[in-house]
């Protein structure tokens, strides 16, 4: 069988989930370093303006807000707007969410 590196694409997915995982368990720290496991992957790999990266700053923008660090939470979740709006444009759902994100 042929082994992933640890910087693989898919490694980053596997770090992704793990990092909803912990999330929606209330364990914000260990969601943290696995989103930023999967974003710096992600940035090397796909691009800074990859749809795929705008997850990763969105899930650690929502991680951040429920630590109550807001300041980091809205660095990363006005990453995630800028990806978004580029790609699909101001009126596309997606960017509303992403600014009903920054909002919270």
């Amino acid at each position: 069988s042929k082994k992933l590196g640890n910087d693989h694409i898919d490694v980053a997915v596997l770090y992704y989930n793990l990092g909803v995982a912990y999330g929606n368990k209330g364990e914000y720290d260990k969601s943290i370093e696995y989103h930023e496991k999967a974003l710096t992957i992600r940035l090397d790999k796909l691009g800074s303006d990859h749809i795929n990266v705008e997850k990763s700053y969105n899930r650690l923008g929502i991680a951040h807000c429920k630590k109550n660090e807001y300041d980091k939470a809205l660095e990363y979740h006005q990453k995630a707007l800028k990806i978004l709006s580029e790609k699909l444009g101001n009126n596309h759902t997606d960017v509303a969410n992403s600014y009903n994100n920054l909002g919270r």
